[in-house]
């Protein structure tokens, strides 16, 4: 197996995706296979849940026979991936000859020096998850910086997010008795995506550390793409090229997160 990106933006983007892992598990098991780069995982906590897809063409170059399931520590990769440089180049090299272990390498400019990393495999027992398809109730887009800037400013307010949205507001709240209360309403018109059923009005709550933590793929994507729905898992969507009509197309690479949904206290 050899995978390459030498894309700039390309590289960065895949650099900080696999950085921020660590955020939600100790392990990944990445899986390689004939037409695409796919992960799966859940936090320690049970709830949230990612996956990745990254379809072949997304690379630079994409050479791979057969399905290879790599088992890897969140935690060296991110301190691999922090050495890497912004003119580097990203190489992914594994042998059937040598199956205990994945090979990094950082290719240069004339600007740095190579770099080549080891990394040992781990075995890793995990059955895959089938996500049902949910018919959401409601669902808006907007700049994933802006998003994680009003969450990051909202979680000193409290644990939980307040997700108030109707036809008319998109209201972010957060409520703590020693922090006091912060709102943040959302014009709608300054949504690059907004779509609610017809008299509908949702009040639903999720936990704004892992929001925050979801929140670190911002680097990733210009946009974030959200659907909420009554006692179903929110999901969160990051295109890893530009957001379009459909972004549960097969050959576009990006990143999902469900994130269970806080139950009342009265349920």
């Amino acid at each position: 197996m050899r995978v390459v990106i030498t894309n700039k933006e390309k590289s960065k983007a895949f650099t900080s995706m696999f950085q921020n892992m660590k955020l939600f598990c100790e392990h990944i098991n990445l899986m390689f296979e004939p037409g695409r780069l796919y992960a799966q995982g859940m936090d320690s906590s049970h709830i949230s849940v990612f996956e990745i897809f990254i379809p072949s063409t997304w690379f630079d170059e994409y050479s791979q026979e057969g399905n290879s399931v790599l088992g890897l520590s969140t935690h060296l990769l991110f301190r691999i991936l922090n050495t890497r440089e912004e003119s580097q180049q990203i190489i992914i090299e594994y042998s059937d000859a040598d199956t205990d272990k994945l090979f990094l390498h950082f290719i240069s400019s004339k600007t740095s020096f190579d770099k080549h990393f080891e990394l040992p495999l781990i075995e890793l027992e995990s059955e895959m998850m089938e996500i049902p398809g949910v018919d959401y109730q409601a669902e808006f887009s907007l700049a994933s910086s802006n998003f994680a800037g009003i969450v990051g400013q909202l979680k000193q307010f409290g644990a939980d997010l307040h997700i108030r949205c109707n036809e008319e507001e998109l209201r972010l709240t957060a409520k703590s008795n020693e922090s006091g209360n912060m709102s943040v309403v959302v014009p709608i018109d300054d949504l690059t995506l907004f779509a609610i059923n017809e008299g509908e009005t949702l009040n639903i709550s999720f936990s704004l550390s892992h929001l925050h933590n979801i929140c670190a793929f911002h680097k990733v994507s210009d946009s974030i793409n959200i659907k909420v729905s009554e006692n179903y898992p929110l999901k969160t969507t990051y295109l890893l090229e530009s957001l379009g009509e459909d972004e549960e197309d097969e050959s576009k690479a990006r990143i999902v997160v469900f994130l269970a949904p806080r139950m009342s206290e009265d349920a």
